[in-house]
């Protein structure tokens, strides 16, 4: 399962960023889902990061979470999106 949130950074841009430890695949099919080309991060060696912060990947990201029917916000990610 992999660890998925929205924040604000100290600049006050906007970001969605996915973590987790295994399939760095699976994080390289979410630059196609999203149609990005941002990189692949590994942080520590250990865990693989997929951050987008401009507007439009932004929206992008949630499109698919609210929009598509299938992957739907749910639970605390569901109210933390809302606030």
């Amino acid at each position: 399962m992999a660890e998925g949130s929205f924040f604000i950074k100290s600049n006050n841009d906007g970001c969605f960023q996915l973590k987790q430890r295994m399939h760095p695949s699976l994080f390289e099919s979410f630059k196609l889902v999203f149609d990005t080309s941002r990189k692949i991060d590994i942080e520590k060696n250990m865990y693989n990061q997929f951050s987008v912060s401009s507007k439009a990947d932004i929206q992008t990201v949630i499109n698919f979470f609210s929009f598509s029917g299938l992957h739907s916000l749910i639970g605390l990610k569901g109210i933390s999106y809302i606030k």
